[in-house]
């Protein structure tokens, strides 16, 4: 199935781009950027891998672990025809929140019951790897149209503590190839400054994808410039009985270069 998904997500990545190139005349020039972001998560959510729907097995991220704030990191890579029309999109996305503290309750988690006042270690993941793709009219101050975005996520929860069985280690983890619609927006009010919203989402056999993003980019020394924004997410994927939300937002900040 990983396999599967990997194949589907570089084919996307290959017809998107010949799209993409096609859509320009030979006159055209591409415009490329490349942006490596810095990421501050505030998170929250809830897991299940007990393998039953009982609600006394459902770990809440505040309650039980209260992760704490975490610095993360983005990978962009953006490409625009000289029209403006077409924009094309790939990013990576990773953040990881850990905690050890002391449980203040006993819950199940994939068939080991770790028990109250013992202390745990819990590791929380996020990845994601997206490709998006929008058509937008406009003129060139102001872009906006409808996109399309698809591309593996994956959440996992890692706990390491005290259970009815000695000290043990346990991980929950879903992985999902998934897609998203929503719109795309670009403004631009001088040649330095350029504003930018980014929002999808979709619902689907109980499983809920929503993300969205907005901020500003400044272009500081001939193709170098700086970005600065805030974001959200909020994803539930489903296994089964098993489930995992986790909803993160926070602001981001680096650099970008234009090329």
């Amino acid at each position: 199935m990983r396999k599967l998904a990997v194949l589907t997500f570089s084919m996307i990545l290959v017809v998107a781009f010949i799209i993409v190139a096609k859509a320009q005349s030979s006159s055209d020039q591409p415009k490329n950027e490349i942006e490596v972001r810095g990421t501050y998560s505030i998170p929250s959510g809830e897991a299940n891998f007990s393998g039953t729907s009982a609600s006394g097995s459902t770990i809440d991220f505040a309650r039980d672990f209260d992760f704490k704030n975490q610095f993360g990191f983005q990978v962009r890579y953006a490409y625009r025809g000289a029209s403006g029309k077409h924009k094309f999109v790939a990013d990576y996305d990773r953040t990881n929140w850990e905690r050890n503290t002391t449980l203040s309750r006993s819950f199940t988690f994939r068939g080991e019951t770790y028990v109250a006042n013992a202390i745990i270690d819990g590791d929380l993941k996020l990845q994601t790897i997206r490709a998006m793709y929008a058509y937008r009219w406009g003129n060139d101050k102001l872009r906006f149209g409808p996109m399309v975005d698809m591309g593996v996520i994956k959440t996992s929860l890692n706990l390491t503590g005290t259970t009815n069985n000695g000290v043990q280690s346990a991980e929950g983890s879903i992985s999902k190839f998934a897609a998203t619609v929503g719109y795309d927006l670009d403004y631009a009010p001088t040649s330095r400054i350029s504003l930018f919203h980014n929002l999808g989402a979709i619902a689907f056999q109980g499983e809920h994808l929503f993300h969205t993003e907005g901020g500003l980019k400044v272009s500081v020394y001939k193709n170098f410039g700086a970005v600065g924004g805030y974001n959200a997410q909020r994803y539930k994927l489903k296994d089964g009985e098993n489930f995992l939300t986790i909803r993160q937002h926070g602001p981001f900040f680096g650099g970008v270069f234009h090329f």
